[in-house]
């Protein structure tokens, strides 16, 4: 029959030459066998060293030359930037930054352990947006809210207001007793029109005397508690107890 024509090796025909073809057909058949390998294989230049099992391993990748390179680190366990992130023999990786999870994170006990260490029994959580419990956000512990309406201080063992832990003081408004209100005195003057006007009682001292007459004034002012509350910002607040 007539020499075969093919361009790659799968194009080659493992029949030909058949028995009856030419001897001197026999050089022709060489060179296409040798045209149709080197262009099969036109970037090899060198011996190839690794196995049919080595090369069988890459069957079915698509990645491209690029996508590869993203694989292609310097050190195990150390990220790289514009490259794979990768772990050491200890299983572990460093040098990353800025990592944002969507989903469910599934953490080791490891790192629960270290979470938990951070928030021990009677710790505080504060967070200004999510009124989750902190128990369901982290994973751990039980929670109670922690502080209603009230804004915590640091505790002073020579202030006997604030000498024990959760010891609560101190009022949202107050009302004023006598005692509370800073000395002062009224001026006024006397006529037949006028007995002046104060909330309470005071001694008046005539000019040029030493002797004394009590009188009472006129009452002023409404008695009502005046706002105690110092300047605020709200968030959720949760105390951890087991």
């Amino acid at each position: 029959m007539g020499l075969e024509t093919g361009t790659y090796i799968s194009d080659l025909n493992s029949s030909n030459p058949v028995a009856g073809d030419p001897v001197n057909e026999g050089d022709d058949h060489i060179r296409l066998v040798k045209s149709t390998v080197k262009a099969t294989f036109p970037s090899v230049t060198g011996a190839v060293t690794s196995t049919h099992t080595e090369l069988n391993k890459l069957d079915g990748v698509t990645a491209n030359t690029a996508e590869l390179n993203y694989v292609d680190v310097t050190t195990l366990g150390t990220a790289q930037a514009s490259k794979a992130v990768t772990v050491d023999a200890s299983k572990d990786s460093t040098g990353m930054r800025n990592l944002t999870v969507s989903g469910t994170v599934t953490s080791s006990a490891g790192l629960l352990t270290s979470i938990q260490a951070i928030y021990p029994v009677g710790s505080i959580y504060i967070n200004a947006a999510v009124a989750t419990n902190p128990g369901t956000l982290l994973g751990f512990g039980t929670w109670v809210a922690f502080g209603a309406g009230r804004v915590m201080v640091g505790l002073n063992a020579a202030d006997n207001d604030f000498d024990t832990v959760q010891e609560t003081g101190g009022a949202k408004t107050h009302t004023l007793s006598t005692a509370e209100l800073p000395s002062h005195t009224h001026s006024f003057t006397l006529d037949s029109s006028d007995n002046g006007g104060s909330a309470h009682d005071h001694a008046l001292f005539p000019d040029n005397s030493s002797s004394s007459e009590g009188f009472t004034t006129g009452a002023t002012g409404g008695g009502g508690a005046h706002n105690n509350v110092q300047p605020y910002i709200v968030a959720y607040m949760w105390r951890r107890t087991a």
